[in-house]
């Protein structure tokens, strides 16, 4: 049986790294699509469903920042963001505003389709709790990836409801800051701290009544995180 096909949106404005991007994906079975600028890149991903976007984050007209704004009104598409800075404060807006991944310039080829399957596999998820969870003030919906908190809509980006979904996997239990990064983020860098950590605090933000003093996702010191579960 033929693997299918995946469907990649590539906005980046360096002819360059895409010629060398689309000649790596396409041994990979994935099919891209490439706009050098941000107003082609949205005309094409309103045309067509993608799998996954790869985003730089300094584009000629709509900047990186914005279309991540646009696209998460509309899509959980993951988004894998390109910067040619490793400034932490890009990393953190970037992932604030619902990007999954980032990568920084100068990248291996090798590097960024490994980061681009990683995204894919996580896409296709594991088999989801149908029914509807109530913790606390909570209704949380695994498949439909809906939390309802005091009758109002609470919106996780995809990377912070699978941390959510691996949390309450472990039914209370302590999950190491390492198993959260691999199983729910997909990395096997375990450097990558401050990208779990903001998507925790993210979180604590949307989900807690008090974030500053959690009740929900709590933290283990020097071992992980755990959720009060009922």
């Amino acid at each position: 049986m033929t693997e299918q096909t995946a469907n990649i949106l590539l906005i980046d404005d360096e002819p360059a790294i895409a010629e060398t991007v689309i000649a790596y994906a396409s041994k990979e079975n994935m099919d891209v699509d490439y706009a050098a600028n941000g107003e082609e890149g949205m005309r094409l991903f309103d045309l067509k469903k993608y799998d996954l976007m790869v985003l730089d984050w300094m584009l000629p007209g709509i900047s990186g920042p914005e279309i991540i704004k646009q696209v998460r009104k509309k899509s959980d598409v993951p988004i894998l963001m390109v910067s040619a800075r490793s400034d932490e404060s890009d990393i953190v807006i970037g992932l604030d505003l619902g990007a999954d991944d980032y990568i920084t310039k100068p990248f291996g080829p090798r590097e960024m389709i490994a980061r681009i399957k990683s995204l894919l596999r996580r896409k296709k998820g594991a088999a989801q709790p149908a029914e509807d969870i109530v913790i606390a003030n909570l209704k949380i919906n695994f498949e439909k990836q809906e939390i309802i908190k005091d009758g109002k809509e609470v919106k996780l980006t995809p990377n912070e409801f699978r941390i959510l979904k691996e949390l309450y996997a472990f039914g209370g239990a302590v999950v190491s800051r390492e198993l959260l990064m691999e199983n729910a983020l997909g990395y096997h860098d375990f450097n990558n701290d401050k990208t779990l950590d903001t998507h925790i605090k993210n979180m604590r933000q949307k989900l807690e009544d008090d974030p500053q003093n959690p009740q929900l996702i709590l933290t283990v010191r020097g071992t992980g995180f755990k959720i009060s579960t009922p």
